[in-house]
């Protein structure tokens, strides 16, 4: 059952590959009519077959979740794997019938590509300032624990399952909402490096109380890099049960390093009820967030967060041009409220450029691209609140 499930994965990461490069190819210039209509008509199938595969995903996933023997499940999903495989290069192995030998290639370079990783992470922390309370054996334990993790066939028979049966039908928030995917340690130290000075002086270390906090904090990748990094008091808020559990897990597993940090929780909830007064570094989750839940969270921050706390978010956008003036106007709302009335209240353009300077809610410090687990150069962007 797992080596369908990884053949699936890999499907799903060459299709993503050849999309970056035919989107990349269709917005070099000189192309012919002709070569722009090929691309786009490429893409397009591409995007089909995308969406096929997912949507074969979630039902082998949750098929999984009621009948764990269920062998039908994995017959379908290799069906329709192996009837994408002729139109995608790269999957031959499902062409001839051997997902075994694909499944243990899969193994291979996800073993390749964490030991990478590792090696990434040691070096980004030996660039670190000496004086930094790095707990670099930790933050290794927790990266293999929490990989280990991700990459079970349990863990996202659990998560499809939990989606389905909490936000399946009619729910407040859609099935997308929840997609899953992880950052690496180097990629977020770069970005958070990336806010300068502006850092230091969020996070000064000689002033009690200061949080780091992640909404959308998922198994605590996030969370516990800034713990064991900086020693910052960080902690993470993340609405799916089996994502916490699995944070709170590595957190017991890590138990005898942690207590060297200052404070490293996790709460299972929503964001849109958590308090962030004493919050000065929040990182947003938010690539894939439901535009209502984002414009919510979005507005929260501008109302409670204190002036010069930062803000990184994932997609950045709303943040540019949000004014006090609409804020205030939209008032306050309670934790849960993402309705739309109150949506239309704080959805503020990120294109508006009548905003005066004074009257902003956010700067943005800065702008990068790094890579993730779903893209090579995933945009993040850092804001100040003035």
């Amino acid at each position: 059952m797992e080596d369908a499930f990884l053949c699936a994965k890999h499907a799903v990461m060459l299709l993503q590959a050849k999309l970056v490069k035919l989107h990349a190819k269709g917005g070099a210039g000189g192309l012919s009519h002709a070569s722009k209509q090929h691309i786009h008509r490429t893409v397009s199938a591409y995007l089909s077959q995308l969406q096929l595969i997912h949507t074969a995903v979630r039902e082998f996933l949750l098929q999984l979740a009621t009948d764990p023997n269920a062998g039908t499940a994995v017959m379908k999903l290799l069906q329709c794997l192996k009837s994408l495989a002729e139109e995608v290069p790269g999957l031959e192995a499902l062409e001839e019938g051997r997902p075994a030998d694909l499944a243990a290639q899969v193994r291979q370079l996800r073993a390749a590509k964490l030991e990478d990783e590792i090696i990434a992470m040691r070096a980004a922390v030996a660039a670190l300032p000496s004086d930094l309370p790095v707990n670099t054996n930790t933050l290794e334990a927790v990266v293999r624990s929490l990989s280990h993790q991700e990459q079970s066939l349990d863990f996202h028979v659990k998560l499809a399952a939990e989606v389905s049966e909490r936000f399946g039908h009619d729910a407040a928030y859609s099935v997308e909402n929840f997609s899953y995917g992880s950052t690496p340690y180097s990629s977020w130290l770069q970005v958070i490096a990336a806010a300068g000075p502006a850092l230091g002086e969020a996070m000064r270390s000689s002033i009690e109380g200061r949080e780091y906090v992640v909404w959308g904090s998922s198994c605590g990748w996030l969370v516990l890099y800034g713990a064991l990094t900086y020693g910052w008091r960080s902690r993470g808020v993340e609405l799916l049960s089996c994502l916490h559990s699995c944070a709170e897990r590595v957190v017991t597993e890590q138990g005898a390093a942690l207590p060297g940090v200052k404070g490293v929780r996790f709460t299972c909830g929503n964001l849109l009820q958590d308090d962030v007064s004493n919050a000065w570094l929040v990182v947003l989750a938010d690539q894939c967030w439901d535009e209502h839940l984002a414009a919510a969270a979005r507005a929260k921050l501008a109302r409670e967060l204190p002036a010069g706390a930062l803000c990184v978010s994932y997609s950045g956008v709303g943040f540019w041009g949000m004014s006090k003036q609409a804020v205030a106007a939209a008032g306050g709302a309670s934790g849960g409220d993402c309705g739309d009335a109150w949506k239309a209240k704080v959805a503020v353009s990120s294109s508006s450029s009548s905003v005066a300077e004074d009257a902003m809610v956010f700067e943005e410090l800065v702008t990068l691209r790094v890579r993730v687990s779903w893209s090579d150069a995933q945009t993040f962007r850092v804001f100040r609140k003035l």
